[in-house]
């Protein structure tokens, strides 16, 4: 099951992330950040740290969720990644077209 939790610091809302990013998960995650981008939060970091499995499901909303962002004229960074799901979108190619960070912080002033 997937976990979300919103923070907002200063104009970004981070979103803590944990579970599965899998074909049950992943839809929850895309609903969660376009409800999130319609509300006007168009700059968000996705906090990774709690997620210990990422699929092609989430590797796919995770591109829907930056189009959805770059339409909106916002950014998104991605961070605290754990060493499975680094090395996936390391292999995917996902860590060229996808902004990520080594910590909040990290993620936090790419969007400043």
């Amino acid at each position: 099951m997937l976990k979300l939790m919103d923070e907002k610091q200063d104009s970004v809302t981070l979103v803590a992330v944990g579970g599965r990013l899998d074909g049950t998960g992943a839809p929850e995650l895309e609903a969660h950040c376009s409800t999130l981008i319609a509300d006007g939060n168009t700059r968000l970091v996705l906090d990774f740290g709690g997620v210990d499995y990422i699929s092609s499901a989430g590797l796919r909303s995770l591109l829907v969720v930056a189009k959805q962002i770059k339409a909106a004229g916002g950014g998104l960074a991605l961070c605290s990644l754990t060493a499975m799901v680094r090395e996936v979108l390391e292999i995917s190619g996902f860590d060229k077209i996808l902004t990520v960070a080594t910590d909040q912080t990290a993620a936090l002033a790419t969007l400043a």
